[in-house]
């Protein structure tokens, strides 16, 4: 296992180059004749993977299908990393997000790299494990 790693619905990501993992919260209130009442907070999260490059067309053509899936269909994405600092035992952070929908997908071609697609997803719930 790498240090860093993505999978997506099963599809482990080989090369990519960042993942930016933001949580949103909002409230809802009810405003009644003398006080106004929070009914509680909803939490989603929102993941971009940048600058994934494939190998294989093979790799291409499952990640590919696997994503036009999930711009309908909830999926899930895990993130794992292994920590490692000076002296100390690495420990590994494992993320799971659940109700993942594809927010966006861009296509980048630069002459002098590889090309690479940058992807956003907008997930319902996370459970992080530290092990």
């Amino acid at each position: 296992m790498a240090d860093r790693e993505v999978i997506i619905n099963g599809i482990v990501l080989v090369h990519g180059q960042g993942v930016k993992e933001s949580m949103e919260t909002s409230t809802s209130t009810t405003v009644c004749f003398d006080e106004t009442i929070t009914e509680g907070a909803t939490v989603s999260y929102k993941l971009d993977i940048d600058r994934v490059v494939f190998e294989t067309k093979e790799q291409y053509t499952k990640l590919r299908d696997e994503l036009m899936k999930m711009i309908n269909v909830q999926g899930t994405i895990t993130t794992r990393e292994v920590i490692r600092y000076d002296q100390k035992k690495p420990f590994t952070i494992v993320k799971n997000f659940s109700g993942c929908i594809l927010d966006g997908k861009e296509y980048e071609m630069k002459p002098e790299e590889h090309s690479a697609q940058n992807l956003s997803f907008i997930c319902a719930d996370m459970e992080e494990k530290t092990q």
